[in-house]
């Protein structure tokens, strides 16, 4: 019991300090911090005038395709925080020359993924709120009651696709600047798990692999929750995308943990960690 409780109070501090060290970073750069929230809300302008072109506004999209779309590109957006800050950072650290040095510390090889990606994702939640608030006015309807559930679907979906990009950062630790597994991932997740367009608009055998990914499951779940009418929507209902995405991330974790521990230790062998 005693080991447990120095691992959680060990895990805490060294996340606490890669918040601070995050945080930082972002607040001395403020004007780069400001631009990089302005381009977000960029979408949720953008489709206002979209979703007046579009002449369906049946059941496919719950009868408002503006909100429909929001919820769709706001979810892209938190859940992209989780699945490349890792990755940066260790990519940073690798061409800055740190890397083996930094993992020289007295911490945890497999805390890293977990303690570098919290201000990322705070800071996506932040921005993903102020867009979904200001789309109220231009015309998004939202079932606010349905907040505590859509949080959950955000937090599993978050850890999900942390897995994947711990998997993903472990490829471009070698590779330095291809990523293949993100990339593919993200084109995969843009085109698939219907961000613009109902996924039953699909063809058959996509259709099937769309419910292989992660955003597919909280997009959806999201919409049926916070939607006025989603409830017309197919798709997994809230609890069955949290019982989806609780498999997922008890089944990749270990995989994706056991591939990068594996690489770091391969990558020290061959001094691949020293930069470019």
């Amino acid at each position: 019991m005693k080991t447990l409780v120095r691992k959680i109070r060990r895990a805490r501090q060294v996340t606490g300090a890669f918040w601070r060290i995050d945080f930082i970073k972002a607040t001395n750069y403020p004007l780069a911090l400001v631009m990089k929230g302005l381009s977000a809300f960029i979408p949720v302008f953008t489709f206002v005038f979209v979703a007046r072109l579009v002449d369906d506004n049946g059941p496919d999209v719950a009868f408002d395709y503006y909100t429909f779309v929001v919820i769709g590109v706001v979810t892209m957006y938190i859940l992209a925080a989780t699945l490349n800050s890792f990755g940066n950072d260790m990519l940073e650290l690798v061409t800055q020359g740190q890397l083996e040095m930094f993992l020289v510390e007295p911490v945890r090889w497999g805390l890293l993924p977990f303690a570098m990606t919290p201000w990322a994702a705070f800071q996506a939640f932040a921005t993903s709120a102020v867009m979904v608030l200001l789309s109220i006015p231009l015309g998004a309807e939202y079932r606010l009651e349905a907040l505590p559930v859509a949080i959950l679907i955000i937090l599993l979906g978050l850890a999900a696709t942390l897995a994947i990009g711990i998997l993903g950062a472990s490829i471009k630790i070698l590779s330095k600047r291809a990523d293949p597994v993100l990339a593919l991932y993200t084109i995969a997740a843009s085109v698939l798990s219907g961000v613009f367009f109902p996924v039953e608009s699909l063809p058959q055998w996509l259709r099937a692999l769309a419910w292989v990914i992660p955003h597919t499951y909280v997009i959806q779940a999201l919409r049926r929750v916070l939607m006025p009418q989603g409830a017309v929507l197919p798709g997994p209902t809230a609890w069955q995308a949290v019982t989806a995405l609780s498999i997922f991330s008890l089944v990749f974790y270990p995989i994706a943990l056991w591939v990068y521990g594996r690489i770091l230790d391969y990558g020290r062998k061959i001094g691949a960690l020293s930069g470019y």
